[in-house]
């Protein structure tokens, strides 16, 4: 477990439990293209495959309470007072099956923190690095928006690659983010993300 300090907010890093990586991955699977299991109308990605996680609730939550405590500890005290108690609850969790020069535009997520745990990458990062010569290449990567001190606009880039299947990103729900398209590959990024809320 590992914490990345952003100006305003910390984001918690760690590797998911190998059986919950083959749970999950097991039940995304299962769901793919059930229609009745479709998110989209309640998620901000420009994304046709993302779909509801039902059974792996309960047998996350116990590692998910743990990862909220965690990250609760490290907010600055003004921030606190709004995650007293350790009573934390996942209430939202789904997939995203996502294509290439699909997107997830910029957002916040509802409850108290969210997260997105990386479940399949499809491509080199450097082939994605190398598609554009552009000033600040965002190409491919996990991206959070934050103000700094002064009232400026920050973005922190999440360099995600193979290497980082399995790894949860944890954060503040309120924490703006985007999600860039990738390019090289015609296979899915899978990932998977919920939300939590105090009780």
């Amino acid at each position: 477990m590992q914490f990345e300090y952003l100006p305003s907010e910390p984001i918690l890093i760690d590797i998911i439990p190998n059986e919950l990586y083959d749970s999950l991955f097991r039940e995304s699977k299962e769901v793919f293209n059930k229609t009745k299991e479709l998110k989209n109308k309640d998620l901000a990605g420009h994304i046709k495959h993302e779909y509801t996680l039902k059974n792996n609730m309960k047998v996350l939550q116990p590692y998910i309470k743990k990862l909220s405590s965690s990250l609760a500890n490290k907010l600055h005290p003004h921030d606190k007072q709004n995650y007293k108690g350790d009573n934390f609850v996942l209430k939202d969790l789904w997939v995203n099956f996502q294509k290439k020069y699909e997107f997830n535009p910029i957002h916040v997520h509802s409850g108290l923190f969210s997260f997105v745990i990386v479940m399949q990458i499809p491509f080199e990062l450097n082939d994605e690095m190398n598609m554009y010569e552009a000033n600040g290449n965002v190409t491919s990567k996990l991206q959070f928006v934050v103000t700094n001190s002064f009232g400026r606009l920050c973005t922190y880039d999440m360099h995600i690659c193979k290497s980082d299947q399995k790894k949860i990103f944890f954060f503040p729900a309120s924490l703006n983010h985007i999600v860039y398209p990738f390019y090289t590959s015609d296979k899915y990024r899978i990932t998977i993300s919920g939300n939590v809320y105090g009780e």
